[in-house]
């Protein structure tokens, strides 16, 4: 027998307004975290603790994303175009940040993210071709873009989350999400896991993000009433503390 109490008791409404704002608000000052420990880890071996933290960031905003996109009314224009402008201006500063690395910054990844749901929602409407070359592009995009294909899997698996209707397939969904989040850090895991305490220490940042999400006693208890941060705030707050960050490690570190 399947017990109803276990099912209904995961199951997953919107967040509220506020909830979702304090979810955006950690994600943004574990990413600040994370920054600094990539910037100036080298330096202050003791500062790569902060990219343990960080995992929580790209682990919430991929949900804040496939949220967003679970909707029923969904500006795709406007998200389209404030995620590619924010895309192309974030990549000056992503390079200056990183100037080593070799895939797109993050925004990149989460227009991927946009553009494969844009084609899933209007599927019936899309000639074969069309969406044929589209999720073509989009897929490819994410391959070159930060976490790269386990990236937007793990969006589209937190999408699949918030639109499963059923109560009997929500468990496997959110266990789909909890793996997968597992999954885009798994590269990370392999390179800074060098002794067993580090690597479940990143183990368990991820999976207490996931709880902390998706869980009926975790986010969803916060009660906090938290105003809607403005649009261009924080479409702009990824270029602009990176900015800030190469700014601080070329005066001090040079």
């Amino acid at each position: 027998m399947i017990n109803k109490t276990l099912f209904n008791s995961i199951t997953m409404p919107y967040l509220t307004s506020s909830q979702t704002e304090c979810l955006k608000w950690l994600a943004l000052i574990t990413m600040i975290i994370d920054h600094i420990g990539v910037a100036f880890s080298n330096a202050y071996p003791a500062l790569s603790w902060c990219r343990v933290i960080g995992r929580f960031s790209y682990v919430a905003f991929g949900f804040i994303i496939a949220l967003n996109l679970s909707r029923d009314k969904v500006n795709f224009k406007s998200y389209f175009t404030w995620m590619i402008a924010t895309a192309f201006l974030s990549e000056i500063s992503f390079t200056l940040f990183e100037p080593n690395y070799d895939r797109l910054n993050v925004l990149f990844q989460f227009l991927s993210v946009i553009g494969v749901i844009w084609v899933y929602k209007n599927r019936q409407h899309l000639n074969s071709w069309v969406m044929f070359f589209g999720l073509g592009f989009f897929i490819i995009l994410s391959a070159l873009s930060d976490y790269g294909l386990p990236g937007l899997l793990y969006c589209i698996g937190c999408y699949l989350f918030l639109q499963t209707k059923y109560t009997q397939f929500r468990l496997i969904t959110m266990l789909t999400c909890v793996l997968l989040a597992l999954f885009v850090n798994h590269s990370f895991i392999d390179n800074f896991g060098e002794t067993i305490v580090e690597t479940i220490s990143v183990v368990a940042v991820v999976i207490g993000t996931m709880i902390f999400i998706l869980h009926p006693k975790g986010l969803r208890q916060c009660n906090i009433s938290i105003s809607r941060m403005p649009k261009l705030f924080f479409y702009l707050f990824y270029p602009v503390h990176l900015t800030i960050i190469v700014g601080i490690k070329y005066i001090f570190l040079s």
